[in-house]
């Protein structure tokens, strides 16, 4: 029954909002509809329960345009539509009449969260509902805050404090009224948006969920921590990752897991150990991680005695080496975008290096490698005072830890082009041809699907 309801209710909102001027006004249609009207704290609950959409095709463009992969010429012709094509190698025109999963289904979250806030705002709060209430809520206020972060890593220019009053951000949809004028917010707007959203929804939600797939406290801090890495802000960036690891801290011993698996880590996500929010992002047309051949510099990145060489990759024949460390236990489909101790403990790293808390960033260092080292090969501590080398050697694993975690490498490129000692011309070849992207190059931000512009006029960005 709960089943067919769902069902029947995504149905009603997903083709009713294309009807109707406003949310009331679709929400008061009865027209046979009035059984599956969301009104209750457990109708709202459902349309966040549904992981299809929640939790899954966050943005893949990031992962695709890094330097983590290269393809072949005949994969890159028959795996990837138009647009994605056009992204592997950094055209400055990507869609070709196609849309953008990585635009559309950002905002349909975000639709579905506003939709439950607008709802969740009429249902008077009293001492029997209000823990669920609240609960909800915070979800609410979580999944479109992380969706406008994730929008800005793809749609907007990096946070620069200097410029982010000026730069073009993405549109902020605060309401589930579809008449409502939308207009591009500048960065620091849309940054200043989504933190006050992750904020509210820190001290709403409870420390842990009953399902990974829902976000908590925990969650939301750990969000928090990588969006001011990315802001440039590593007080709060340290502040928010320390306080997740004080409530949860676990890692995988890597001595663990059968490296000789097509796929290491556990399928279901209540078993992967590190996995505090569960999400993945979009995947590409047919373009399966066995078609994907790793990039040669990263994969001898990785020493003898580091575990991670075979539980992320293998060696695929004349295809070279093919990633296969995907958290979500799968060796296709999307990528891992969720949150997860692993990166926590680099964030937090990184964050005391800057800070020159150098003791504390070797301890995270040391405590992540113990965990990735093979129990049978004698681990030699990583061992400085000095903060630029912490920092180096935090950057150095962020690359080897997170190479095709939900576009981590991207976000990376894109904070640290402007760093002289990080800065990397990017470079493909295929068919003959060099590609390159050059640092703080405008093709670092992805242009808005044409359809959105014909439609609402919105400013392009310029690539």
């Amino acid at each position: 029954m709960k089943s067919k309801f769902l069902t029947m209710l995504f149905l009603v909102l997903w083709l009713g909002l294309g009807a109707c001027k406003k949310q009331d006004e679709w929400l008061d249609k009865k027209a046979n509809k009035s059984d599956v009207i969301p009104k209750t704290l457990e109708d709202f609950k459902l349309i966040l329960n549904n992981t299809d959409i929640m939790n899954a095709w966050y943005s893949g463009y990031p992962t695709l345009s890094s330097d983590n992969f290269s393809i072949t010429y005949a994969n890159w012709l028959g795996a990837f539509s138009n647009s994605e094509r056009n992204v592997y190698i950094w055209a400055k025109e990507v869609y070709e009449g196609e849309g953008s999963f990585d635009w559309t289904q950002g905002y349909q979250r975000i639709e579905f969260a506003n939709i439950v806030l607008d709802g969740v705002s009429k249902i008077p709060v009293n001492a029997t509902n209000q823990k669920d209430w609240n609960a909800l809520k915070g979800t609410a206020l979580f999944f479109r805050g992380l969706n406008y972060f994730v929008l800005a890593q793809t749609f907007a220019k990096p946070y620069d404090a200097v410029t982010a009053d000026t730069d073009l951000g993405i549109v902020l949809r605060n309401s589930s009224d579809i008449n409502e004028k939308i207009t591009r917010a500048t960065v620091k707007e849309t940054y200043s948006q989504l933190t006050t959203d992750l904020l509210l929804a820190e001290a709403l939600l409870p420390n842990f969920t009953s399902f990974k797939t829902q976000p908590s406290r925990i969650a939301v801090q750990g969000t928090l921590a990588r969006v001011y890495l990315c802001m440039g802000n590593y007080e709060r960036a340290h502040f928010y990752a320390d306080l997740a690891l004080k409530e949860y801290s676990t890692l995988i011993d890597f001595n663990t897991l059968n490296a000789g698996a097509t796929a290491p880590f556990p399928v279901f996500q209540l078993d992967n150990k590190e996995i505090i929010f569960y999400a993945t992002a979009a995947s590409w047309s047919s373009a399966t991680y066995a078609k994907l051949r790793v990039d040669d510099q990263l994969y001898a990145m990785y020493g003898a005695g580091d575990l991670r060489k075979s539980i992320f990759y293998v060696h695929n024949g004349t295809n070279g080496i093919a990633f296969k460390g995907n958290y979500t236990g799968t060796v296709s489909g999307g990528n891992f975008a969720g949150v997860s101790t692993n990166e926590l403990y680099l964030i937090r790293a990184e964050s005391a290096a800057r800070l020159s808390k150098v003791s504390e960033a070797v301890l995270d260092i040391n405590t992540l490698l113990k965990n990735r080292w093979d129990k049978n090969v004698a681990y030699l501590p990583f061992v400085t005072t000095d903060p630029e080398a912490a920092l180096i050697k935090v950057i150095e694993e962020r690359r080897k830890e997170l190479p095709f975690m939900g576009g981590r490498r991207w976000e990376d490129l894109r904070r640290l082009n402007t760093d002289p000692r990080f800065v990397k011309t990017l470079t493909r070849v295929l068919n003959g041809t060099t590609y390159t992207l050059p640092p703080n190059d405008p093709r670092y931000i992805y242009a808005l699907p044409d359809i959105e512009i014909r439609l609402s006029g919105l400013p392009q960005n310029i690539r």
